[in-house]
């Protein structure tokens, strides 16, 4: 089949940046692994900005040139996304139509409108919508039959979706790249060790980073032995590095800046948990998968769709924005150090193959693709 993937954002910059998150990395995951299993697959993305580009990738890129959010009119960031996403639809129309694809993947329903439009031109195009948050705007549901298909990336997602389209999207979740993230070789950590935390992500205040800090304060006072280093940047950046001095944090707590593969890599490698402290809904969270997938134990707030997927013995939970809570985590997780299945990596990294490796998760798309209507 001749597949487009229509989404600007994943070609803004490098992931990790602030407008290039998961949605933009599934988008390259998927698509290589399309690739793979012998399609033709284009992404159509926005021309990067002096000073930015794009990862690397082995798939056909027609990039043009986008407006920035900040350059249109602030009717509320829905509008600004919409005006966006019409603007990208229109300059890239004659490359698309040319094109002329079997199937479109869209992200967001600000494209609706946009797929509307090819289905006028090219009524036999499917178009597979894949729910990734909500980003809805009024009267977007006009456009919804313009999609043939959807599916939804976690359950909380799917409900959304489903109370606003009036239809259940199907599961398939995001993959993650299980051959580069894997364990590799660790020598075992005695459990009397120093809790070596990790976190990454972009430093936005919905990630909830801030309250990551305040309970590793928490700890602090306690006297519980520990390291944590987050990776990652953005706005949040300052205010994050001012907490960690004003409360003596300095040779506890890293801000290390964003990294590149095999340095999330190391560092996930070298780590006893990984934890996603989002206060705001986080429909999956690939960064907590490819740590998941190197082995690590998880701490997510009950606002991350990726714990939907997993095992008792691959996370625990607890309620978001409740700094006591994240903390006796912690400590938990700590004392969990002595449990063989919690410390399994290799078998942890096994189930997160079966689960989410690109293949699988393409595969599923496909027959989504050719399932009846």
């Amino acid at each position: 089949m001749r597949i487009g993937i229509f989404l600007p954002n994943a070609t803004f910059d490098q992931p990790g940046t602030p407008e290039v998150g998961g949605i933009e990395t599934f988008a390259f995951t998927v698509g290589e692994a399309m690739q793979r299993l012998g399609h033709e697959v284009i992404l159509y993305g926005g021309q990067p900005k002096a000073g930015c580009t794009h990862r690397e990738t082995t798939l056909a890129l027609r990039l043009f040139p986008y407006w920035e959010t900040k350059s249109i009119p602030d009717i509320g960031t829905r509008f600004q996304r919409l005006v966006q996403r019409l603007h990208f639809g229109w300059v890239s129309r004659r490359e698309w139509q040319a094109d002329h694809f079997d199937v479109a993947l869209l992200a967001k329903p600000f494209d609706w409108p946009v797929a509307w439009c090819w289905k006028k031109k090219q009524p036999a195009l499917k178009v597979i919508m894949g729910w990734h948050g909500t980003d809805f705007f009024a009267g977007d549901r006009c456009f919804y039959r313009a999609v043939d298909r959807a599916f939804a990336v976690s359950p909380p997602v799917a409900d959304l979706a489903e109370k606003h389209v009036g239809s259940r999207p199907e599961l398939i979740p995001n993959p993650t790249d299980v051959d580069f993230f894997c364990p590799g070789e660790i020598a075992p950590r005695p459990t009397t060790a120093t809790l070596q935390i990790a976190a990454s992500g972009r430093l936005v205040g919905w990630k909830g980073f801030h309250l990551l800090l305040a309970a590793l304060d928490a700890l602090h006072k306690r006297s519980v032995p520990f390291q944590c280093t987050i990776a990652g940047d953005g706005p949040e950046r300052n205010a994050l590095q001012e907490y960690i001095t004003r409360h003596k944090l300095a040779g506890k707590i890293t801000l290390c800046g964003r990294l590149d593969r095999s340095a999330l890599r190391t560092l996930l490698r070298t780590s006893d948990v990984y934890v996603a402290p989002s206060i705001g809904m986080e429909a999956f969270s690939i960064a907590a998968l490819e740590a998941a997938s190197v082995g690590l134990p998880l701490l997510l707030s009950n606002r991350i769709g990726l714990s939907g997927y997993l095992q008792a013995t691959d996370f625990m939970s607890y309620p978001a924005e409740d700094v006591t809570a994240l903390a006796d985590s912690l400590v938990a997780i700590a004392a969990r150090r002595t449990e063989t299945a919690w410390v399994d990596r290799a078998a942890r990294h096994a189930r997160m193959r079966e689960l989410f490796s690109p293949e699988v998760v393409a595969q599923k798309i496909i027959a989504l693709v050719q399932s009846p209507k």
